[in-house]
């Protein structure tokens, strides 16, 4: 299953978002990087690919899988929400420079909400992705008649193939290189984020509470990225041709261009 990662700050300026963002990242030894100009960059073993959404209902969302270090830092700006669908807690809260209680949280709850209200849906029984479908294989994802007949399979042995298959292709391919990053895309592609399952529901019932917009799910990473990649290229030649896909990747995100990417790679 696709890993699905996002912060959100109660603020409505995405360039102070972006200062510490960056400035985080320098100072635990990434360097930055753009991934969308006109020649490839370097290839790096450990990466950190963010999007910084524009401001949206007095909140900025940053969009990807941060380095978790940063968000001390982050916070010191506004109480920061970290979601995800990736980890066996799937909410986490700084502020002030530290993780934190939900009381952090009070003056942005929607009417009729109290922080009792976040307390329960954060500490409401959940699964992983890895707990709901223990072999890895996206198996939430398949319709049902397809899930029925992959009953009698040895579900280990075929998650070890799927991982053997993967796992090369992206080792030919090169961690950063743009191969790799199209493999991943397909692989996330086929495997949505699964919003039914217990982790995706706990993270409904929470953001719920709170005063976010209603599309506080959307885009997910990969979308966004192959929208800003296509927009990008649009940007440097209006006239060039659009690949199969492009269209389909800038219909789904509005004003992509509108993003911020913050990307930094590390060797180790």
């Amino acid at each position: 299953m696709s890993a699905w990662h996002s912060l959100y700050l109660p603020v409505a300026d995405a360039a102070a978002v972006a200062v510490p963002l960056r400035e985080s990242l320098a100072a635990l030894g990434y360097t930055l990087f753009d991934p969308f100009g006109t020649m490839p960059g370097r290839a790096y073993p450990k990466a950190v690919r963010l999007f910084v959404a524009p401001p949206n209902g007095g909140w900025i969302r940053v969009v990807g899988e941060p380095d978790a270090r940063q968000l001390p830092a982050l916070s010191a700006l506004a109480p920061v929400v970290y979601a995800t669908l990736d980890a066996a807690t799937p909410i986490r809260v700084y502020a002030s420079g530290a993780e934190s209680d939900v009381e952090a949280l009070s003056p942005y709850l929607r009417a009729g909400k109290t922080t009792d209200d976040l307390r329960a849906a954060r500490s409401s029984p959940t699964l992983t992705i890895a707990d709901e479908q223990p072999d890895g294989l996206p198996m939430g994802a398949l319709p049902d008649e397809v899930r029925a007949l992959a009953g009698g399979i040895d579900l280990k042995h075929a998650q070890s193939i799927f991982a053997r298959l993967t796992g090369s292709a992206l080792k030919r391919a090169g961690q950063d290189s743009t191969t790799a990053d199209a493999a991943r895309s397909l692989i996330a592609a086929s495997h949505p984020p699964v919003w039914i399952a217990p982790a995706g529901r706990q993270l409904q019932a929470f953001m719920a509470c709170l005063t976010v917009p209603d599309d506080w799910q959307s885009p997910d990473f990969v979308t966004l990225r192959d929208a800003y990649q296509v927009a990008a290229r649009l940007r440097l030649r209006p006239n060039a041709d659009l690949y199969p896909g492009d269209a389909e990747a800038l219909a789904q995100v509005s004003n992509p261009l509108d993003y911020t990417p913050i990307y930094g790679g590390s060797a180790g």
